[in-house]
């Protein structure tokens, strides 16, 4: 299997490498990671590999527009997650079918791409993880030709979010990583074979998902004093049944249950990173009483705060 990046410009080759056939590596796991130069571009690339999955992420620093192609000798299930910046793209050379995904979007391809046409125009980042059809088929037991419902462009999900949170930032080596970064590729694909039997419950028109993501918004602004759900309703300019049934859908938590959901990961990072006391900590994310914050982050972690922060 091949892969290879090069200008569109002028077409010269910035990466290319050969793997097995269905990314076998002769260690637990493979990696590399790669700084690659254009005359306005400068790109670094992650990768991680496994028998039957990919993963790459690549970081771009760029100040005008880039164009580029990436082509693979083998049409594999694609999931592309663009987690800041804007990617505009097209596959196999159909420059009349482009798509663009904004920070915080996605797209699911069927694993009939052998070529991905994208342009850059800011600082960007993407995560692209791909399976090959043997091991999709294994772990979801869904034939490749069959894969179409599943190709969507939609938000990422808070669930999902965490997910790849998680698949870049952790500090497991070895066998130890293939298994971490295995079971959160699991994690992941149980989530998306769920939304592919669910039944959509409730019609939404666009300008109610922007007034849902502007009160998701502001929940996210202020974990420690949030507003009430009449509150966040007046404040988006969307009736209190709209923005309950409409934040659901969207998001897959409840308003209150988003919150509490943000708080934890927030709380997480105050403790794990920046070593703050868990008083003080259950302030900052909302909490008037320490022993409250101490049961629900528990809850979240089945970890004692005060544990976390010793560490």
């Amino acid at each position: 299997m091949e892969f290879k990046l090069s200008t569109c410009s002028n077409g010269n080759i910035l990466y290319q490498k050969s793997y097995p056939e269905n990314f076998d590596s002769n260690e637990d796991i493979g990696e590399q990671e790669t700084d690659l130069r254009t005359e306005n571009a400068a790109l670094n690339l992650k990768e991680k590999w496994f028998n039957g999955v990919h993963m790459s992420i690549m970081e771009v620093e760029t100040n005008q527009k880039e164009d580029f192609l990436f082509e693979t000798s083998n049409s594999n299930i694609g999931f592309l997650f663009c987690l800041n910046g804007i990617i505009d793209y097209y596959c196999n050379h159909q420059k009349g079918s482009s798509l663009s995904l904004t920070k915080d979007q996605q797209n699911i391809n069927g694993g009939k791409i052998t070529a991905i046409n994208f342009s850059l125009t800011e600082n960007s980042k993407y995560l692209y993880l791909q399976f090959t059809k043997t091991y999709f088929n294994q772990i979801t037991g869904y034939q490749f030709d069959n894969i179409t419902s599943f190709h969507k462009q939609q938000s990422i999900s808070p669930d999902i979010a965490l997910i790849l949170k998680d698949l870049m930032f952790h500090n497991h080596e070895g066998r130890a990583k293939r298994l971490f970064i295995e079971a959160k590729i699991f994690q992941l694909l149980i989530i998306y074979m769920n939304q592919k039997h669910e039944q959509p419950k409730f019609s939404l028109k666009k300008d109610d998902v922007n007034k849902i993501m502007l009160a998701k918004y502001l929940v996210e602004q202020d974990v420690q004093k949030p507003y009430s759900l009449m509150e966040l309703s007046r404040k988006a300019g969307i009736n209190d049944y709209k923005l309950k049934k409409g934040f659901k859908e969207l998001t897959g938590h409840t308003v209150f249950g988003y919150l509490y959901k943000i708080r934890m990961e927030k709380a997480h990072d105050l403790l794990a990173k920046e070593k703050r006391t868990v008083n003080e900590v259950a302030f900052l994310v909302g909490y008037k009483n320490a022993q409250h914050f101490i049961v629900a982050f528990k809850k979240k972690y089945q970890i004692l705060p005060g544990i976390l922060n010793k560490n």
